[in-house]
């Protein structure tokens, strides 16, 4: 015949897992922050089975990012200012001359001679005055940021 045995095992397992990870962020610019972060889990199992096993992990990680941006902007305005000016002037000058001539002889003549000049002058002055104003500005601004990770 057959027998059976009825066998009582009773097993405990205990698994422990710990992580341990730190985590560094370090930002470069003027000013520094700092990030640390510890995370610690630990699990804990029951199997069938009596098994123990501890695991550590030890993570580092180094990140190096440097970033570096210009900014170039130029500012360039022209000014253009015209002026013009004309400037007329009209001279008129009337010059009246007369001239009286007696002339007399053994007979007696008498010569009167009248003579008028009338002389008008007309000057015209016309003056322009054109000035042109040129201004340029020109502004440049030169910005550059560099930043630093480390992490």
């Amino acid at each position: 015949f057959l027998r059976f045995y009825v066998l009582r095992f009773t097993f405990t397992l205990r698994y422990v897992r710990t992580y341990v990870r730190t985590y560094v962020r370090t930002y470069v610019r003027t000013y520094v922050r700092t990030y640390v972060r510890t995370y610690v889990r630990t699990y804990v199992r029951t199997y069938v089975r009596t098994y123990v096993r501890t695991y550590v992990r030890t993570y580092v990680r180094t990140y190096v990012r440097t970033y570096v941006r210009t900014y170039v902007r130029t500012y360039v305005r022209t000014y253009v200012r015209t002026y013009v000016r004309t400037y007329v002037r009209t001279y008129v000058r009337t010059y009246v001359r007369t001239y009286v001539r007696t002339y007399v002889r053994r007979r007696t003549y008498v010569r009167t001679y009248v003579r008028t000049y009338v002389r008008t002058y007309v000057r015209t002055y016309v003056r322009t005055y054109v000035r042109t104003y040129v201004r340029t500005y020109v502004r440049t601004y030169v910005r550059t940021y560099v930043r630093t990770y480390v992490t």
